[in-house]
Parts: C-alpha cells; structure tokens; sequence
C-alpha cells in the first residue's frame, strides 16, 4: 500500500511539474518563412501564376524540393537560418520529362536571433534582404523585386517577381 502511495505521489509531482512555459503552443510565431507573389509583367496589379513551378534549394550538397510540380500564384519557403544567404532555383514549366526552364534568384539577408520564451527558445528574424537574379540567355523571370527588407513575420509579401 506504502508503495502504491509513493509511486501516486511521484507521478503527480511529475505531471505537476510541468509549467505552461515547457510547451511551446502552436499559436506561438517561429521563424517566418520568405513570401513571394508572382505577378504578371505587363500587367503588374494582376497576381500571374507559374506553372507546373519546381523550387529548389542546395544546402550541404543535398537538392531540397520545397515545391515540385505545382501551379501557383505565391509560395512560402524558408530562409536558411545557418547562413546571410540562401540560393534557390525556380523551374518553370517543370515535369518528369522535360526539365523546365531554370531561374537563379540568391537572396541575402542579416539574421537576428530573438529570444521568444523558455519553451520556444530563439526564432529567427531576417534584415537588410535582397535578391539578386542571375541572368542568363533564357530568363523567365523578368524582375524581383524585394517589397520588405526586414522578414519578421508572414502576413505579407515579402518579395514580388515578374515573369
């Protein structure tokens, strides 16, 4: 019986000891991800989107797809928190037979670290962003421009690009 006690007051002094500061809640903002909207050149009021868009980041040698294949008129992608830059390649008209057309856009950027609380630790803030497009003889894109330089949350777009 002594032992059934101690064990009982053992396991609520465990489940007691948690706080609301050890959980992180999902309300909680984390890094942001970079928001881009793609819009069309001639037309610049009216959201363009891409076709069949592959994006593609290179991080460690290892390609990482952050969309493969999707028609869309703006994506969210992450911001390499471990580096000031981060390459991407946009792939327009991309399938499994046909490779698309490929796009370079390096976005750089000063990170900051801000401190949120115990149970959530640090998140990222991204300052000072550009990008840069890398041009070649068979562009897509025609313009990118950088609507916000500091990247602190994702209620709004961050860059634009034109194609």
């Amino acid at each position: 019986m002594i032992k059934k006690l101690v064990l009982l007051v053992f396991i609520s002094l465990i489940v007691n000891s948690c706080t609301k500061d050890d959980i992180c809640s999902e309300g909680t903002p984390t890094t942001p991800f970079l928001i881009i909207t793609f819009k069309n050149h001639d037309n610049p009021l009216f959201s363009k989107s891409v076709d069949s868009l592959t994006v593609t980041t290179i991080i460690d040698n290892d390609s990482i797809h952050v969309y493969r294949f999707v028609t869309t008129d703006s994506i969210a992608i992450p911001l390499n928190t471990g580096a000031n830059f981060t390459d991407y390649l946009f792939v327009k008209d991309d399938n499994t037979e046909n490779p698309g057309n490929t796009d370079n856009i390096n976005f750089n950027y000063q990170r900051e670290s801000v401190y949120i609380n115990r149970a959530c630790a640090f998140k990222a803030i991204y300052t000072q962003l550009s990008a840069d497009l890398e041009i070649d003889t068979d562009n897509w894109i025609d313009e990118v421009i950088v609507n916000k330089f500091i990247v602190e949350n994702e209620n709004e777009t961050h860059v634009t690009i034109f194609h």
